[in-house]
């Protein structure tokens, strides 16, 4: 006898079995995104693209590089705070996926929350740069600065930005007064800064070679604790007797929160293996930068947390104002 409660189970088998399949479908088993919340072209685009493509070898799909650009990185990053936690869409940020809800108003997504990190790439330098006419030391330029009957001018990126605090931090750990020049960007700020329009500015280690190199500006001191492989010969603040400037910072691959462990794990250990590679390390020292030692996600978690109460401390003892 035909059993037709039998057959339609039968046929419901068969239909859902490609579904299953397709669940159970190792990944990744189609192409990944990699959301760069900052335009084309820069250090950082240049970081993504050669990551992107030693992670296709590696992982054996395409890797496609986002730039969704705005906002001081809000734009891309609530992106991938709102997509799918398959692994298929990444966000590479720097510190800023920390401090923006620090620092900034109205940000909406919560770092510790809505993101998972998988690795961090390497550490961000903040260069105080001159113009070539200008201070041939860090001392001279505080000298001048005591002198000046106004304050000097310094630029960054933006106002509230990381940048902006270290100029902050720096002005008064050299016991000076500076007034900030923002700018929408480093492209438009470098120009002023090569033609001595402005007095100073905070900019990044690819700037700080390409410009220096030629004796465009002259980068004076560099943030951190140690010495930049790519400025061997460019002095800490912390030699130069300037406390507060070794303030976490970062760059790092992040994922949407619930992206299932073993591939973050999977990431992990596949950029592991890209950052300890030669080529990878001389690309890197080609932009300006130096890859960081390894971290596991949870160390990288810890390195947040970290960073977060560093950049709550600064904010809370700065006198710079936001807007709401």
């Amino acid at each position: 006898m035909f059993n037709r409660r039998a057959a339609l189970t039968a046929l419901l088998s068969v239909s859902a079995a490609p579904s299953l399949l397709a669940q159970e479908a190792p990944w990744p088993s189609r192409p990944i995104t990699l959301v760069l919340p900052f335009p084309a072209g820069g250090q950082t685009d240049a970081v993504a693209r050669n990551l992107a493509r030693a992670l296709e070898a590696s992982l054996g799909q395409p890797v496609v590089v986002d730039n969704r650009p705005g906002a001081n990185s809000l734009i891309g990053t609530n992106f991938v705070a709102r997509a799918a936690p398959d692994g298929y869409t990444l966000l590479l940020n720097m510190t800023a996926l920390v401090t923006n809800p620090i620092l900034l108003p109205n940000v909406t997504y919560d770092a510790f929350k809505d993101f998972a990190p998988i690795y961090r790439l390497y550490e961000i330098p903040a260069v105080w740069a001159v113009p070539p006419g200008k201070a041939q030391t860090l001392d001279q330029f505080i000298k001048q600065a005591q002198a000046s009957k106004l304050p000097l001018n310094f630029a960054t990126t933006g106002h509230a930005s990381s940048s902006h605090y270290f100029g902050e931090i720096f002005a008064r750990g050299a016991g000076i007064q500076l007034n900030h020049v923002p700018y929408k960007g480093e492209t438009p700020l470098l120009p002023d800064l090569v033609s001595g329009r402005i007095d100073a500015a905070v900019v990044s280690s690819a700037s700080a070679v390409q410009f220096g190199k030629d004796g465009r500006i002259r980068p004076l001191a560099v943030s951190g604790k140690n010495r930049w492989k790519a400025l061997p010969d460019l002095p800490t603040f912390v030699e130069l007797g300037i406390p507060g400037m070794t303030t976490e910072t970062y760059c790092g691959i992040f994922a949407p929160t619930r992206t299932p462990q073993p591939v973050i794990d999977k990431l992990n250990a596949a950029i592991s293996r890209i950052a300890s590679t030669t080529e990878f390390q001389n690309q890197m020292i080609a932009t300006g930068l130096e890859v960081a030692p390894p971290l596991t996600p949870t160390q990288f978690a810890a390195l947040m947390r970290k960073s977060h109460e560093e950049w709550t401390a600064i904010k809370k003892e700065s006198a710079i104002k936001l807007d709401a």
